[in-house]
């Protein structure tokens, strides 16, 4: 069974089995998820387990010796996720805009790039706590969340529910034509609003896409953020999502409006790479299969030049040793 076909399946008895957790005492909540998890961790260790690959190849590439420690705080931070969301539908956003918190750089950049009056783009990663983040974000600011929604109707269906509650406008980019996205997109930064998308989804070069650098390896990321900041003065600001225990915290890097589609592009990307080394275990999309290639690739081409380097230097010893008479 195809893995889109298996999120189709199981999405609306997850969201029932949430709601149902979220109605229990805390205590047993987090019993509950924990148990849950604790058949996750399992998973890493199974024979020629893709979630042992990827985030062994991650720690292979950014020098780190602690793969076990980053997956199992993944799953602790996607227990904490699921039950966020249990906890959205059945009693609202106050216990989640509780739960989240701007940092200080992030508020006095964002409000500074706001005040242009050009509206402002956000730019995110996919990081666990992502869409959680925009129910304190819209009080902070008028947002709008660029969406790519399932193609399955009845996973939309439930998306757009949970979106509801979140609070922030939003724009559908799967099903809508790509000129009234566009459109839209348009609309909420000339009404100087904050638009906020995640932008780190890998795909194959195409008219809408510009080639960066990530992990020393060549990907292809979305042309839209430098088109409208170029084309309206709009800044761009990327950002994280970080947590800690059920805490969601959204961090800010310095803001910029774009002058070259290529380099601004690659800041954003250069600035979710420094975020991601910096706090693996809330970027669960290190186990997408696009990007998990691309960490495979990566580590490869490190294991290359190390061979390289020991063969250049041995050869070296080799012909520059001392000859005995």
């Amino acid at each position: 069974m195809h893995f889109r076909s298996i999120k189709n399946a199981v999405a609306r008895p997850l969201h029932r089995f949430g709601y149902m957790v979220a109605g229990l005492p805390g205590g047993l909540q987090r019993a509950i998820m924990r148990s849950i998890g604790t058949a996750a961790r399992a998973a890493y260790f199974f024979p020629d387990s893709h979630l042992f690959r990827a985030v062994d190849n991650f720690c292979h590439v950014t020098g780190r010796p602690d793969s076990w420690r980053i997956f199992s705080s993944m799953v602790a931070n996607i227990e904490h996720t699921a039950l966020h969301f249990g906890r959205l539908y059945r009693y609202g956003r106050d216990q989640l805009v509780a739960q989240t918190d701007l940092d200080l750089f992030f508020q006095a950049e964002s409000r500074r790039l706001s005040q242009a009056g050009n509206g402002l783009i956000i730019l995110v990663p996919h990081c666990i706590g992502a869409v959680l983040s925009s129910a304190r974000l819209s009080m902070f600011h008028p947002t709008v969340l660029l969406v790519r929604e399932p193609r399955d109707q009845n996973r939309c269906r439930l998306l757009l529910e949970y979106l509801e509650k979140l609070g922030p406008e939003f724009i559908l980019a799967r099903n809508t034509p790509p000129t009234v996205v566009m459109r839209r997109l348009v609309r909420a930064l000339k009404d100087r609003k904050v638009v906020v998308g995640t932008t780190d989804a890998l795909g194959p070069d195409g008219p809408d896409k510009v080639d960066a650098r990530a992990f020393g390896q060549r990907i292809y990321s979305p042309s839209w953020p430098a088109e409208l900041s170029s084309r309206l003065n709009a800044p761009i600001l990327p950002a994280y999502i970080h947590m800690e225990g059920p805490k969601i915290k959204l961090l800010g890097d310095k803001g910029y409006v774009a002058t070259d589609v290529r380099q601004c592009t690659q800041r954003w990307v250069s600035s979710f790479e420094r975020r991601i080394r910096q706090y693996p275990s809330d970027w669960a999309f290190m186990l997408d299969k696009n990007w998990a290639r691309v960490l495979a690739e990566a580590a490869m081409a490190q294991t290359r030049q190390l061979a390289d380097r020991e063969h250049s230097y041995s050869f070296d010893s080799d012909h520059h040793s001392p000859q005995r008479s």
